[in-house]
């Protein structure tokens, strides 16, 4: 087993992970040592939460991936289990029911959740019974889905509840769903967001043309005319409620929303950070001011600075070339998942290191595009950058399992 751990291990992705996890440490070390003084130990957590991750990664490499697929649908209710006892006697943090007190040590059981639906859904998937995936096969996967995003939304807990959303489509197409049935699945929530009026360049004229392309998809695709104007009425439907819903929101909650786009608007309000944080990337150049010396970081301009904006903090002191190296180390794990997914021959373990690239690129997206000011802000980390104990458990024990299915690639 030893030769074959180190003949077989994905040399590649365990040193991205190592500098990933280093560059986390200095970084978050220095985003907290300005003048909030009660966050500047945060950092020698983070070394104590790293210690335990690499610890875990040495327990799951060890860790059959047979085993895996056999309790798949267990880690699955346990992780249910967690945040339903989450839901009832968790502890506030940041204004929500998300943490769960074991001890000294304070947990985010949604996090562990990410893993454990995906591996649940991976081996859903996997099985032959399942294929050819259809419209009918999908519904389990969209209900595997539903049920922890819909806890995880009631702590609430948005950004974290939209990472379930996210992966169920790459995963459905990575197990043999159709670029017709995706583009199908996928068009309702297109046809809400181009009648949005909270988009400024989206509007009723795009649409219509949209309208259009789905129903020359239709007559490319051969449907029948039931199959047609089920379709058509969904898509319809969500166009005409999407501005029906955002009229019968209240002003402020329609105000959190537009700011997104015009963070101007609310300037010292809901837009403060957004407005920061997007002069704190412009100030860094090219090479950055160095590490410890951001004035937005220091001077208390960015709250959250260690956790939600940490990617500000990056390109403040490391300028341009440190946030693509930071940006390119993470483009390497979702590279390497997906070249993982490509050359192990169990469809169990294909599928799942499909989804783990799937989380990872999601988290990069909205992380980065929260912080340059193109996407809400919904509190998703930045992977092994940002603060937090359970999503670097939780990320390292993702990129265990890659290391674990690269190493038995050649078994079903």
């Amino acid at each position: 087993m030893n030769k074959e751990l180190f003949r077989n291990m994905d040399y590649t992705l365990f040193l991205t992970l190592m500098f990933l996890i280093i560059m986390g440490v200095v970084i978050i070390h220095s985003a907290s040592t300005g003048e909030n003084t009660s966050i500047n130990e945060v950092w020698k957590k983070q070394i104590v939460w790293a210690a335990f991750s690499l610890l875990a990664l040495l327990v799951v490499l060890a860790i059959p991936h047979k085993f895996i697929y056999a309790f798949a649908y267990i880690f699955y209710g346990f992780g249910i289990a967690l945040l339903i006892i989450t839901q009832l006697y968790g502890t506030r943090g940041g204004g929500s029911e998300r943490w769960l007190l074991i001890g000294p040590i304070r947990l985010q059981p949604s996090e562990f959740m990410k893993v454990a639906t995906i591996i649940a859904l991976a081996r859903y998937l996997s099985e032959k019974k399942n294929w050819p995936v259809s419209y009918l096969k999908c519904i389990v996967p969209f209900l595997i889905i539903l049920v922890p995003m819909a806890l995880v939304q009631m702590q609430p807990d948005l950004g974290t509840a939209l990472v379930f959303a996210a992966v169920v489509l790459p995963m459905l197409y990575w197990a043999g769903l159709d670029s017709v049935r995706l583009f199908f699945i996928m068009a309702p929530v297109m046809s809400a967001l181009f009648t949005a009026p909270f988009i400024p360049f989206f509007n009723p004229i795009v649409w219509v043309a949209f309208m259009f392309v789905i129903l020359a998809v239709l007559f490319y695709s051969r449907y029948s005319f039931t199959g047609m104007g089920v379709i058509l009425s969904m898509n319809i439907f969500a166009g005409i409620a999407m501005p029906y819903v955002f009229n019968k929101l209240k002003p402020y909650q329609q105000k959190r929303i537009t700011t997104i786009f015009n963070p101007e608007q609310d300037a010292l309000g809901t837009g403060y950070q957004i407005i920061h944080s997007k002069i704190a990337v412009g100030s860094g150049g090219l090479f950055g001011k160095g590490l410890d010396n951001g004035v937005f970081t220091d001077l208390g301009f960015l709250p959250h600075a260690h956790t939600d904006f940490i990617f500000s903090v990056v390109c403040e002191e490391l300028g341009f070339l440190g946030a693509l190296l930071v940006l390119g180390a993470i483009f390497i794990v979702i590279y390497r998942a997906l070249m993982i997914a490509s050359e192990v021959k169990s469809p169990f373990m294909s599928i799942a290191s499909a989804g783990i690239a799937t989380v990872f690129a999601f988290h990069m997206f909205v992380n980065v595009g929260m912080v340059i000011g193109i996407m809400p802000v919904t509190g998703l980390p930045l992977p092994f950058l940002s603060y937090g104990g359970s999503s670097l458990l939780t990320n390292t024990i993702m990129i265990a399992l890659l290391l674990n299915f690269r190493i038995h690639r050649h078994e079903y």
